[in-house]
């Protein structure tokens, strides 16, 4: 898999996929998927984020699109390619590692229980303040049959 970023806004995901097609073709190799990424504007337009994914059939292949497209310039701007995971390639990934290999921030990981004792925790939480949620719908209904019903 090849990140592919720093792309013009006025880059059509048409003409980017004809660049890496030109490239892949020239080493024997094909393009397995392509996922060129917009966000949605307050409009609904979709806006290009300025990246974009590609797989290609094999590592050859990747190796000659990186070489090809690295660094060519497209309506002002340098293009970056490398294989999608280089920053982590060498480390073991976890749910709690970044791309660079750092925590997570708190913000994004929360919910977040990677062992089961906090589960079990959690767990043991829930039904306490589900129980004394039930003790006090019970403690209400009781008390709800002695008052005056002027009906």
């Amino acid at each position: 898999k090849i990140w592919i970023g720093n792309i013009d806004s006025k880059l059509s995901e048409y003409q980017l996929l004809k660049l890496i097609e030109s490239a892949v073709s020239s080493s024997g190799g094909q393009i397995d998927s392509f996922d060129f990424l917009y966000t949605m504007s307050g409009k609904g337009s979709r806006v290009p984020r300025g990246y974009a994914f590609v797989t290609v059939s094999t590592r050859q292949a990747a190796t000659v699109v990186i070489n090809k497209l690295n660094k060519m310039v497209i309506n002002g701007r340098e293009l970056q390619v490398r294989y999608a995971n280089a920053t982590s390639s060498n480390k073991q990934t976890s749910s709690s590692s970044s791309l660079t290999g750092g925590p997570l921030p708190s913000v994004l990981s929360a919910g977040r229980s990677d062992s089961n004792i906090d589960k079990q925790d959690k767990i043991r939480q829930l039904e306490a303040k589900l129980k004394s949620l039930e003790e006090g719908n019970s403690s209400m209904k009781n008390s709800s049959s002695s008052r005056f019903k002027p009906y």
